[in-house]
């Protein structure tokens, strides 16, 4: 039976991954061992090739199901020109992505994207193949969870205002499972705690654990019928 081991929002620190993984019992030579990462898989950490190295042999043997975060997306724009990247190299820790991943020669922005898609050209296209959200029985993955407006209704956006989410929307019978919006600042906001600890209210499970801060990633482990598995 395959058991599908859920995380998110590693920021280029895959240190603390492996060791999540390891305490959840994920084992790298089962094949029935699947992992979920819910996005942000880069900037901010210091392991961003490592990271990139890790979701591209996973990908390869068929063992990965990657949700797109709105850091992967700031990576797949610039590396498409669609986006300069200067604003979340200022802002948003994109700088130390492209350290790792550019030719240390390249002296422009358009030089460092033109370096990065020569260098690692499979980068592009583990970014395009996100998807935005994954469906495990009566769990819903997605980055952030939903938004709403006017003209599209509740949808899935990776850049989700996730406690407007929470107090809003109606899950029905299902479960949504995301990161993006620390878990901390969640625990704090509904429970008045402060704790890494995955968020649970009612159907809603937040486990982005700030992991460039607490160097921990909180894993959740599931059954391939949609189960969660409490006891490991």
């Amino acid at each position: 039976m395959k058991k599908y081991f859920v995380f998110s929002d590693i920021h280029g620190s895959l240190t603390p991954l492996l060791v999540g993984l390891e305490k959840a019992g994920f084992d790298i030579d089962n094949e029935s061992h699947i992992l979920i990462s819910l996005g942000d898989h880069f900037d901010r950490g210091i392991e961003n090739l490592k990271v990139l190295g890790f979701i591209k042999y996973f990908d390869r043997m068929n063992r990965l199901i990657m949700i797109k975060g709105n850091h992967d997306e700031y990576l797949r724009r610039f590396l498409l020109g669609i986006d300069d990247g200067i604003m979340n190299i200022q802002f948003n820790g994109m700088g130390n992505t492209v350290i790792e991943l550019a030719d240390s020669s390249a002296n422009s922005m358009e030089k460092i994207r033109r370096s990065i898609l020569k260098r690692h050209p499979y980068t592009l296209d583990l970014l395009q193949k996100m998807v935005d959200q994954y469906v495990l029985g009566k769990y819903i993955f997605t980055h952030a969870g939903l938004e709403y407006n006017k003209e599209k209704g509740w949808h899935v956006y990776n850049f989700a205002r996730t406690i407007y989410f929470v107090e809003n929307f109606d899950p029905k019978d299902n479960y949504y499972v995301f990161g993006h919006t620390h878990a901390e600042i969640l625990n704090k906001y509904f429970y008045n705690k402060e704790s890494h600890e995955p968020f649970r209210y009612k159907n809603f499970i937040g486990i982005d654990t700030k992991t460039i801060i607490s160097k921990k990633v909180n894993v959740l482990v599931f059954d391939e019928n949609g189960n969660e598995i409490t006891n490991q």
